[in-house]
């Protein structure tokens, strides 16, 4: 149907054009007519201004118009009655005067000839005629009629140009819409890891390939976070709930009574519920950093030399056999860009870590803080456990244990790292672990001097 259509608009273009063409012809050779006829008209004027003619003076005119006539063109006078004085004329046929007709263009067909006439009445005297000046224009109906059958062939070949190249055209134009929809059905049936072949053509279907492509990204990362949380809530829920529903069994079967059982189970419920208090805030905390497109609000930088002597002092405190060493070079520019809330509960996170971990009569921690170029690095290290090296790689891993045994029993949820290399990369800094096992552990924290 399309094809059929487009066949109509070609050829009824060429129509047009055809007509436009064929009437510019005609109205060239009607101008070319009356050019021809007032030249003659001027002449007889000019020649009988101050004489009457006869028949033969007019007569004698004939020689005249024989040396301007050209091929395909009459020059023909006639009196008052029809009769023909001269006529002077090449290639033409004989042509039948129409007295109806005077001063009026008129086609005349014989012979396959098509003519085009006009006619001017005259009077000189007592002379009474009619001169008429005649054009063959078949050659010109020909042209117009070759011209249309030109332009039926090459809008045939055109048409077909064009089906070809349409059907080519639209068969890579539409093979990203075609690849985009498949690739939808395919996610729609829970392939979410389906995406978008984005071609090299920078079009706006490459554009839109790319905008999907991210759009699907941001959803698979998403959905792969809340589900990442709810496994790991279940997992690590699953054995304080387990516990806590013992201890009430326990406690409802004959615990009542027991005061010494009562008052065991009931401590033990209250520290598993708060573990599961501090395991939920850390998860809800750990998803929410994780969050790429979680912009960190407005704050002011902090001052690191001012936060970790708070931290060391609050340490001090609550740990009296706790030896800290802080070393600051002298160069050192103390505003770094992060909320002081955040670097805080990055640095007792790493604290927290040097104390549950240390199985040495002395805890010791180091800390040194350096600059390079646009960065600072704060440096913490102690002298506990440390890590194999086959932990290592895993640290930042949520609810990884290098010794399951011995964090769970310091309370140890294997969130904390992660929470601290998130808080650090939503500011553009980084966090380092190096550790020897049975030597300490190095945490390096890098962030950017604030601006």
């Amino acid at each position: 149907m399309i094809v059929g259509l487009m066949f109509f608009i070609f050829t009824l273009c060429n129509i047009i054009q055809l007509s436009l063409i064929q009437i510019s012809i005609i109205n060239q050779q009607q101008h070319r007519i009356e050019k021809r006829l007032n030249e003659t008209v001027a002449y007889l004027d000019e020649e009988y201004k101050h004489k009457e003619p006869d028949k033969t003076s007019l007569i004698e005119n004939k020689s005249y118009f024989e040396k301007i006539i050209q091929n395909n063109e009459m020059i023909r006078l006639l009196d008052d009655n029809g009769n023909v004085i001269f006529t002077v004329s090449r290639k033409m046929p004989e042509i039948h005067f129409n007295k109806n007709s005077v001063g009026e263009f008129q086609e005349y067909r014989k012979h396959n000839q098509e003519i085009l006439i006009k006619s001017k009445a005259l009077r000189y005297g007592k002379f009474h005629g009619v001169l008429e000046v005649a054009m063959n224009i078949e050659i010109f109906s020909k042209f117009v009629k070759e011209a249309f059958f030109i332009l039926l062939f090459g809008t045939s070949i055109s048409l077909l140009f064009s089906i070809f190249s349409g059907y080519f055209f639209s068969k890579n134009l539409l093979k990203p819409i075609k690849d985009l929809s498949q690739t939808m059905t395919k996610i729609k049936n829970n392939q979410l890891k389906e995406r978008v072949v984005v071609g090299e053509t920078n079009d706006e279907l490459s554009d839109l390939g790319l905008i999907f492509n991210r759009m699907m990204d941001e959803l698979e990362t998403s959905i792969t976070r809340q589900k990442r949380f709810v496994e790991d809530a279940s997992h690590e829920l699953r054995t304080p709930l387990a516990i806590i529903h013992g201890h009430l069994s326990l406690v409802n079967r004959w615990g009542k009574k027991d005061e010494k059982v009562l008052e065991n189970s009931l401590n033990t419920c209250i520290n598993e519920t708060n573990r599961m208090i501090i395991l939920t805030n850390e998860l809800l905390q750990l998803s929410k950093l994780e969050k790429s497109n979680e912009q960190i609000g407005q704050y002011a930088p902090s001052n690191i030399i001012e936060v970790i002597n708070e931290i060391i002092n609050n340490y001090q405190l609550l740990h009296e056999d706790l030896i800290i060493q802080f070393n600051v070079n002298a160069e050192v520019i103390n505003e770094a860009n992060i909320a002081r809330e955040h670097l805080m509960q990055i640095l007792i996170i790493l604290f927290d870590n040097a104390v549950k971990y240390s199985n040495k009569s002395e805890t010791k921690i180091n800390i040194n803080v350096t600059q390079s170029h646009d960065s600072l690095y704060i440096k913490v290290k102690d002298n506990g456990m440390g890590i194999k090296a086959e932990d290592i790689n895993h640290i930042f891993d949520r609810f990884y244990r290098a010794d399951k045994a011995r964090s769970r029993a310091n309370g140890g949820n294997g969130l904390g790292l992660s929470i601290a290399k998130n808080l650090i990369e939503n500011y553009g800094g980084d966090l380092q672990i190096t550790s020897e096992y049975g030597e300490g552990t190095t945490a390096i924290i890098i962030l950017k001097i604030a601006e």
